[in-house]
Parts: C-alpha cells; structure tokens; sequence
C-alpha cells in the first residue's frame, strides 16, 4: 500500500492490485461513486484482476479508510480531485497502459479528466446530471434532493448524507458542485473546457437505474466521439436499487468491460 498527501493537506491510502500473468499491461483506475467505500468494490477489483487487469483504487479524500473525515474543516471540490487526486493515482502506475474506470460521481470525474488528458475511460451507472435527463417524476424528485441537499450542507458546514442515504459525510463544495450540475447541465466549476473529445470511451447504462437513466447517460456520452456504449439489464435474484446492487455481482459488468477492451485495445 502507497499514499499520497492530497493537497498537503490529507494523507490517501493508495491499493494496487495485480494479476500473475501481467500479458494484458493494462490497469484500470477506479473512481467509485459518493459515499460508497472503496471496499465495497471487492468483487469488481477482483474479477477484474481475475481477467487478467491490473487495478489501482482508494477512497476519495477523508472518506473511507482515510482521515481526517469531512467535516466543515475538511473540503474539497471538483476541480480538487482533478488536479490532486486523479494525478496521484496515475503516478501508482507502473504502465502508460491505463483506463480511469468511474462509477457515479467517478463516472463524471473519469469523463471531466478524459477531456482535457485524453485518456480511456469506462464510465458505469452515470451520466450528466441535469434534471432535464429525467422524466417528470424523476425532475421533480432532483429537484426536491438539490433544495434538501443544499439546506443541510448549510447547516452542517458538510453533506450528512447518512440522514437522508445518499452518500456518507460528504465535502460541501463538492455537493455543492453536484447541485450546480442538476440545475444547469454544465460543468463550469471543474476548471475545464468541455469539447468533444476522440478519447476512447465505454459508457454502461443499467437498465431502471434512477440514479442514472437513460438519457443522463446519453447526455454525458455525447462529449465523445470515440464511444462504445451498452445498456445491461440486471439479473432479477438482484434487489435493490440499480445504480450500486450490481456492485454484490459484478460479473455481467466484467464481462462488457473485458469484451471491449479485447475489440478494441488501449
């Protein structure tokens, strides 16, 4: 195990995992989603060894296995984990052949720094958030989230997502950011220039994920124009909410992941 200070300010336990036969060179970066600890990708880190990957993950600043937790002293934002997190986990590797795989949040951290970097990336379960990509009912439960969500970010100084079960204790200017995204569509705090990119990109979308519907994920896949893109139906035994139970059975997501990248190398 490595760790880097994040801004000089916050130690990050950085895990690297590697397969014996290393003939496939490629190591996928994992970005995982608010408020899900690293550990809780297990099987995907696994699985994705057991094909023959490398994977390089840790949790996102003062979360998980790393301290000092959030709190309205502990803060950082989108641009932040741009600049000082993605960079780091890159430096962990020990091939130019890599992938910055994202789920959720680490979907649209993934596609942000592929933009400018021009780098591969496998964005699963995410999608541009903007309430525009949601049916009516989903608009008016986004909508709902963002004005709760930015109350108790006053309130606490940080994001208390125990309270409400999205997330953890989350950074202020980072859900802040989020709530920029719902309502705008854009991404004009990330420091940035949003163009269409020829990076090479899988997208999946799971099918009846709320989270991420369809058209979120179309949205964020329209900024490049290198793209495979795949919509998955979950196994019925699975039960509970799309955007992260597949995270109990991985293999289907494996198995797109694997398939892609042998059609089309890095």
């Amino acid at each position: 195990m490595n760790s880097f200070s994040f801004k000089d300010l916050y130690e990050v336990k950085v895990n690297k995992i590697s397969p014996v036969d290393k003939s496939n060179n490629l190591t996928f970066i994992l970005l995982p989603a608010i408020g899900v600890p690293i550990k809780k990708y297990e099987r995907l880190i696994i699985g994705l060894k057991d094909n023959g990957y490398s994977v390089v993950y840790a949790d996102y600043p003062c979360c998980g296995d790393n301290f000092p937790q959030i709190s309205k002293s502990h803060d950082y934002d989108y641009s932040d984990l741009l600049k000082y997190f993605i960079p780091n986990l890159i430096k962990s590797c020990d091939t130019q052949n890599l992938v910055l795989l994202g789920h959720s949040l680490g979907g649209h951290l993934a596609s942000l720094y592929a933009l400018e970097n021009n780098i591969p990336i496998v964005v699963i379960a995410s999608g541009n958030i903007h309430y525009k990509n949601w049916n009516f009912v989903g608009r008016a439960k986004i909508l709902s989230a963002v004005i709760l969500f930015k109350s108790l970010t006053k309130a606490y100084g940080f994001f208390p997502g125990y309270k409400v079960g999205f997330g953890h204790r989350e950074a202020k200017s980072l859900m802040n950011n989020w709530c920029h995204t719902v309502l705008t569509g854009n991404y004009d705090f990330s420091g940035i220039e949003v163009k269409r990119s020829n990076a090479k990109s899988l997208f999946i979308n799971i099918k009846n994920d709320n989270f991420s519907p369809l058209e979120s994920t179309k949205k964020l896949a329209e900024m490049f124009s290198s793209t495979v893109f795949q919509q998955i139906e979950l196994p019925s035994h699975l039960k509970g909410n799309r955007h992260s139970i597949w995270l109990k059975s991985p293999d289907q997501i494996i198995k797109v992941i694997d398939n892609t990248m042998k059609k089309s190398p890095i």
